[in-house]
């Protein structure tokens, strides 16, 4: 990478200017390209979860980060934490959702448990459990959120689901916060 924007710096000083458009053009898409799959480009994350929350719920829409959280382990281990918050219009659609949203999603592929009503079944308390830890060196703001999201699902009116295949995906909404929780927890 070093040595092609030498090669440009190089370009455009002899004054080669077709060399240096198309050199530039060539860096600036593959940076833009990876940059946008490493959720690094403004944006990114927003349409990746509007896709997740579409193949999550069967409806479209648009959220906004309100805490995002990731840390990657040694062994393929990891933890990452999405809370997204939606429109009023949203937060109607789930209150009374269509029954197709409780038979339907989400899908197998994504969960072994469809739409559940919070609050949480005490069958599924040990799973809550598990994608909410609070490890030893966790402080602060993450801690502060693992309460939270455990509040959020003991409370009325609200939906989970999980998959427990290859790690823990546990998802969660809540029409009256407006919030929209995707964890994966893998050990």
């Amino acid at each position: 990478m070093i040595f092609w924007v030498y090669r440009i710096f190089k370009a455009y000083k002899t004054g080669n200017r077709k060399s240096f458009i198309i050199q530039t053009s060539i860096l600036s898409v593959i940076v833009i390209f990876v940059s946008w799959q490493l959720q690094i480009f403004p944006l990114s994350k927003n349409f990746y979860i509007k896709e997740r929350s579409e193949e999550l719920t069967g409806k479209s829409f648009w959220s906004w980060e309100e805490y995002d959280y990731g840390e990657i382990g040694v062994r393929g281990e990891g933890y990452s934490l999405d809370i997204y918050k939606f429109n009023d219009e949203m937060a109607d659609y789930f209150t009374n959702p269509p029954e197709d949203f409780v038979q339907n999603f989400p899908p197998n592929e994504l969960s072994d448990i469809k739409w559940t009503e919070t609050p949480v079944k005490r069958t599924d308390i040990e799973t809550l459990e598990f994608v909410t830890p609070t490890y030893g060196g966790w402080k602060g703001e993450i801690v502060e959120r693992q309460d939270f999201i455990r509040t959020v699902a003991n409370e009325k009116g609200g939906f989970y689901a999980y998959k427990k295949t290859g790690g823990t995906d546990f998802y969660l909404i809540s029409p009256k916060r407006k919030l929209i929780i995707i964890i994966n927890h893998d050990m």
